[in-house]
């Protein structure tokens, strides 16, 4: 049977919302089980244009929606197995996969390209709308090698008057709505979200119009607080005892929605811990406990006292304020547990990915109903007395009930505004990394206060792209090997009540470079402009 035609924009939207697949295969360790899970998503992609009142309906339940593609008779493909033949075929190049030049011609044809003017994109896409109508003769590398050294000489001759050149987006550029495919789906928000003069500015917060930088670029050697990179003016007398230990991880491979009770080790190239250092080989791993709720074994940390972070992780796909954050700790021996809760917008508890990073140098708080130089001075509201200057600090709820919290920090003290009454662990550091480790690139960032610092000298470009949705770009703390990869942990900032977290971040397309999307909203939900801090950490 002649394999389905397969939209490339359905194909690009399903691998936004399934950052897990899209990175096993680009690491090349799918299986056949990932190509069909992939298949499966195209599938309701592709049902929801057949007009299915009852698809319409449910949401982004993605287990319901899969099951009701599968038994509708509207809805069900009419050659599953074709249309996970050709998700095996084109997936690959979508990804970029180095040592498979086939499907990175399909991936180049297939894909919107954004870095280029329209003198290169209009014939890409013109070659694109072509296949997809084809079908599978014209998606034989054969074919596409002659139909793209067609489309590269015209676009050759077309682009010689101006003399373009067609390079990598650099930090100074502004990109316009850099974003993961499936926006249309997105909540509805007061000023539509899309990038370009269509966007007012925000009525709370900087004002930033869509596609301006609100942080310049500054060359490598100075950071915008003038400190040289790299350079560490923390107090010594801050530091705990004992050599810096830390670690993070993520949750790249749906371990987060494993069955309850099973220990599932998380993907060696997304996680580090500074036992390494001591060549002890050991992985952090999980147990999820129930709905939304997880235990994270840290190995080698149970006797070391510091401060946990947990937050969403890449969240494609979650387009509301989903959120994840630390429920509690406790040693196990050598090892320290971690619980982390992650929750619906509604406060319910729902199986999320989820980033975590534990450090035990520098100065911290750990607020559970007080503590030391910590004013409570309304309900959700605190102030840290003995903390402040030019720094930064990150902030996150600790415990089983939802909370969303925000800091500012003062010359002589940094506010903490949580929307409910909430524990919380802070890390504060100034012109340095919050894992406090000067061996390992880091990075921070805080919009408002126009303020940031790298391992590097680097300072980001920061540009809003939409409503509430900004990218964050670096071109070179991330690590040029690629792996192991990096974590991020955001939350907002300022007066103004709103919740940021990452959408999105990428340091594995173009290392050293990193991308971050982050997204914010207000209190009901919808999408605001907002202040924001960023945390950026990887290994040595």
């Amino acid at each position: 049977m002649t394999a389905e035609p397969l939209d490339a924009e359905s194909l690009a939207a399903v691998l936004g919302t399934m950052p897990e697949e899209r990175q096993t295969i680009a690491d090349g360790e799918a299986t056949s089980e990932t190509f069909e899970a992939v298949a499966l998503r195209v599938a309701v992609f592709e049902a929801r244009a057949k007009g299915c009142p009852e698809l319409a309906e449910m949401g982004e339940d993605w287990t319901a929606l899969q099951q009701h593609v599968i038994t509708c008779a509207i809805c069900k493909p009419a050659d599953p197995k074709g249309l996970k033949a050709r998700v095996e075929y084109l997936a690959p190049g979508f990804v970029a996969l180095p040592e498979d030049d086939d499907r990175r011609w399909v991936a180049f044809l297939s894909s919107q390209t954004r870095v280029v003017s329209d003198v290169v994109t209009k014939p890409v896409k013109a070659l694109t709308d072509l296949m997809t109508k084809a079908g599978p003769v014209l998606a034989d590398p054969q074919v596409i090698r002659v139909a793209a050294a067609v489309v590269g000489f015209v676009v050759f001759l077309l682009a010689m008057p101006s003399s373009e050149r067609v390079e990598p987006l650099q930090d100074s550029q502004a990109a316009p709505n850099q974003e993961a495919p499936g926006d249309p789906d997105d909540p509805p928000v007061s000023t539509p979200p899309v990038a370009g003069p269509s966007v007012p500015p925000p009525t709370a917060g900087p004002t930033i119009t869509s596609g301006q930088t609100i942080i310049v670029p500054a060359p490598p050697g100075t950071t915008s607080t003038g400190q040289p990179g790299g350079t560490s003016t923390q107090d010594p007398s801050n530091r705990t005892q004992g050599p810096v230990a830390w670690a993070y991880a993520s949750t790249p491979e749906y371990q987060y929605d494993k069955p309850v009770g099973q220990q599932v080790e998380l993907h060696r190239q997304w996680q580090w811990g500074t036992w390494r250092r001591n060549g002890v080989e050991r992985y952090i791993t999980l147990i999820r406990t129930g709905e939304g709720a997880y235990e994270v074994r840290l190995p080698e940390l149970g006797s070391t006292s510091g401060t946990v972070h947990a937050a969403l992780s890449n969240g494609w796909g979650y387009y509301q304020p989903f959120s994840c954050q630390t429920s509690g700790t406790r040693s196990d021996g050598r090892d320290l547990l971690v619980g982390v809760a992650c929750f619906n917008p509604d406060g319910t508890r729902k199986n999320l990915p989820f980033v975590i990073v534990f450090a035990s140098e520098g100065p911290a708080v750990a607020y559970r109903g007080g503590a030391p130089g910590v004013a409570h001075t309304g309900p959700g509201q605190y102030e840290v007395t003995t903390l402040g200057g030019n720094g930064f600090a990150m902030v996150s709820p600790v415990g089983q009930n939802r909370a969303r919290c925000r800091t500012t920090v003062e010359a002589a003290r940094i506010r903490v505004a949580c929307d409910a009454e909430t524990d919380w662990n802070l890390t504060y550091t100034e012109n340095a990394g919050i894992h406090h480790d000067p061996s390992a690139s880091a990075a921070y960032l805080v919009t408002g206060a126009n303020r940031s610092w790298s391992s590097n000298g680097e300072t980001p470009a920061v540009t809003r792209t939409a409503v509430g949705r900004y990218d964050v770009q670096y071109q070179g703390i991330g690590n040029p090997k690629t792996y192991p990869a990096d974590a991020v942990l955001v939350s907002a900032s300022g007066p103004d009540p709103r919740y940021c977290r990452v959408w999105a971040w990428n340091g594995y397309s173009r290392p050293p470079g990193v991308l971050v999307q982050v997204h914010c909203y207000d209190q009901v939900g919808a999408a605001a402009d907002s202040a924001f801090a960023m945390a950026y950490v990887r290994s040595p």
